[in-house]
């Protein structure tokens, strides 16, 4: 199946059908816990301060997911 590079990356099973998901890096900061992660869509680094359904600064709707919580491969 051919790919078009401006399609989002997803991941091999998502939470839900059509869900992006990224997987965010633990950031500690002065004061709070933050999650740096890669955008499934613009491929940018955005920072948020919850896992969960988050929108990135370019618009797009994700999942950040903990690392730990991966299913087994």
């Amino acid at each position: 199946m051919p790919h078009k590079a401006d399609d989002p990356q997803q991941s091999l099973f998502p939470a839900e059908p059509g869900t992006l998901t990224a997987r965010p890096l633990v950031l500690v900061t002065r004061g709070r816990v933050e999650y740096l992660a890669h955008c499934p869509k613009c491929r940018d680094w955005h920072r948020h301060v919850h896992l969960g359904n988050v929108t990135g600064p370019c618009g797009t709707d994700y999942e950040l997911q903990a690392r730990r919580e991966r299913g087994a491969a």
